[in-house]
């Protein structure tokens, strides 16, 4: 029973850091998008007004 808990909180522990791995991935690709977005827009803004 030992070894199958030792086991069980391995395979939790290594399931967790992927997990958390991927949210950071995901996070920082997000991150990525809106500043491309923003940046768009500002510059879209940038035109408008100087026309």
């Amino acid at each position: 029973m030992r070894i199958e808990n030792e086991m069980v909180s391995r395979f939790n522990r290594q399931e967790n850091l992927e997990m958390k791995t991927q949210e950071m991935a995901l996070s920082q690709e997000l991150d990525f998008f809106f500043d491309n977005v923003m940046d768009t827009v500002v510059d879209y803004f940038k035109e408008e007004v100087t026309v």
